[in-house]
């Protein structure tokens, strides 16, 4: 749609939405560069969409439209916001993600009845202290900036559950986040820390915390505090071990602890009874296990485990009483064989084996036969010429090939049998 086409079609939009007396209006996806300056005439307007657009600049004329409680303007042009933003007072969700903000007016301390802010994918190496007016803040997103610091203006923010910084440049967090004690997700993801402060303990509703590729060195013991966890990331940093009161979680559902420089496991892992995803490898980071630890198979909430790139040299026989495992990921790994137990795994959808020392699988894998067609076992492993061409045609091919063997062993079987019974 050329450019006067998508102005011509949001004036058309806006002048029906006024004769109707509209309450909402989806100006999304037009190609628009300018707002028409009759979006002023929609002052009974609670909700405007103007995303994806092409935007620049935004109208004085927005000032106009004090009911608006929902304004979406992400994925724009936006380099700045006018003052006029003050005006709408009733705003209660704003989102401005993906846009070339530097920096927020001062105007933004009249948005006081504002719930949720999403800031995320802009350039912003700095928070205004008018932050501090938006006291009903519940969700704050600024992922994807270049925030080197918070200011100590967050203290206000007594409302916040969640709170997203991934992707920023942030060596420290301040002293003030022991103010957020309603929070309950915070996305660290992506800095620069090497370390938590004290303050985080002040944190005890927080349920999600991710600390992902970061430059810790030890597993926060202030995290020790934090009893409502139920998700850890703490992937792609540099921890040497796993705290032996890791087990003092009582309700986590996922620990992410890939990606480390962990050198062994301890077995109070094992005693994580309401684990669901357990991410131990991960390509060749994993940590030398050589064998499944024994405890692991306590762990009988587990719908995810990865344990790849753990030089793991066979899976045991217990394996199969993982029995709401949905997803294994034992690729990079020394695996000569599956055991029988495999293929009574009767949740398992997913699964990797690429890069071990694979040949064949046992019959018992014929139940799992698509999640096996899409388990990249073809890449790297020195896989039986017939077992490697059912692999590359279908998961159809791949339950003939292991129905076809099963029955040749029982013939095997029932041969070696009779002639035991003639001897």
């Amino acid at each position: 749609m050329a450019r006067d086409e998508a102005y011509q079609e949001a004036e058309r939009q806006i002048e029906s939405a006024r004769q109707e007396g509209a309450t909402e209006l989806n100006l999304s996806r037009l190609g628009l560069t300018e707002l028409p300056e009759a979006i002023a005439s929609l002052t009974q307007l609670q909700l405007l969409n103007l995303s994806s657009n092409q935007l620049t600049e935004l109208p004085e004329a927005i000032a106009s439209l004090t009911q608006l409680q929902l304004l979406n303007l992400s994925s724009n042009q936006l380099t700045e916001l006018p003052e006029a933003i003050a005006s709408l007072t009733q705003l209660q969700s704003l989102h401005l993600s993906y846009n070339q903000l530097t920096e927020l007016p001062d105007g933004i301390a009249a948005l006081t009845q504002l719930q949720s802010l999403d800031l995320s994918g802009n350039q912003l190496t700095e928070l205004p202290e008018a932050i501090a007016s938006l006291t009903q803040l519940q969700s704050l997103h600024l992922s994807h900036n270049k925030l080197a610091e918070l200011p100590e203006a967050i203290a206000t923010l007594t409302q916040l559950q969640s709170l997203h910084l991934s992707g920023n440049q942030l060596t420290e967090l301040p002293e003030a986040i022991a103010s957020l004690t309603q929070l309950q997700t915070l996305n660290l993801n992506n800095n620069q820390l090497t370390e938590l402060p004290e303050a985080i303990a002040a944190l005890t509703q927080l349920q999600s915390l991710n600390l992902c590729a970061n430059k810790l060195s030890e597993f926060p013991e202030v995290t020790r505090s934090l009893s409502q966890l139920k998700d850890i990331i703490i992937s792609h940093n540099e921890l040497l071990a796993i705290p032996t009161w890791i087990d003092e979680f009582k309700d986590l559902k996922t620990l992410e602890v890939h990606c480390n420089k962990i050198t062994r496991l301890c077995d109070s892992l094992g005693k994580l009874l309401t684990i669901n995803e357990l991410w131990l490898g991960d390509g060749d980071k994993g940590i030398n296990l050589y064998y499944m630890p024994e405890w692991i198979r306590s762990l009988s909430q587990l719908k995810l485990l990865s344990i790849s790139g753990c030089s793991l040299r066979e899976i045991p026989d217990w394996i199969s009483e993982l029995s709401n495992l949905e997803t294994l990921y034992i690729n990079s790994n020394n695996l000569y064989r599956l055991p029988e137990s495999f293929g009574t795994l009767p949740r398992l959808k997913n699964i990797l084996l690429n890069d071990n020392q694979l040949a064949d699988l046992p019959s018992s894998c014929e139940k799992h036969s698509e999640a096996i067609a899409t388990s990249s076992i073809t890449e790297n492993n020195p896989l039986n010429p017939d077992f490697a061409v059912a692999c590359e045609q279908s998961h159809k091919a791949i339950r003939q090939y292991l129905r076809a063997r099963a029955e040749g062993e029982i013939v095997l079987n029932e041969a070696k049998l009779g002639g035991a019974e003639k001897s």
